[in-house]
């Protein structure tokens, strides 16, 4: 293996694990595009509203994009991410994950995503204003 090229295997594992019966069912559509410097892996509901998921990885390290959020950062180096990573697709796919959001100057903002087990937060502070308020959570569409 060239260890200069992106490999992101632990990650499209635990994504073909979490999602195989959604693949294989034709719910979701599964693309895995291995460039020089990066490999991408684009997860497309067939479900209307359902969340998409684009993974990219250049080398070790990565990006994971829940629908139009900002991203959350892994490293394949991490043992944490990687069971992290597999923890939060399992949440996705059971339908167990929820949107965190905080109150700003500007309205309600995306802070978190929650499932069992596990929190990822978003990058950004909520300021004064969100201190304020409690946050608001909601599920996050499920694919069924």
């Amino acid at each position: 293996m060239n260890y200069s090229q992106p490999t992101a295997d632990p990650f499209v594992g635990a994504l073909r694990t979490a999602y195989r019966e959604l693949i294989e069912s034709g719910t979701v559509s599964l693309t895995i595009d291995h460039g020089d410097a990066e490999t991408t892996v684009r997860l497309e509901p067939t479900v209307s509203g359902a969340p998409r998921l684009q993974l990219r990885m250049a080398g070790r390290t990565g990006e994971l994009f829940l629908d139009d959020f900002d991203p959350f950062e892994l490293d394949e180096a991490s043992p944490d991410d990687v069971r992290e990573f597999a923890s939060f697709t399992r949440a996705l796919v059971d339908g167990q994950l929820a949107l965190v959001s905080r109150k700003t100057l500007l309205g309600w903002r995306p802070a978190a995503v929650e499932w069992p087990g596990g929190q990822w937060s978003l990058p950004g502070n909520p300021g004064v204003v969100g201190l304020l308020f409690r946050p608001r959570k909601e599920k996050v569409r499920g694919y069924a």
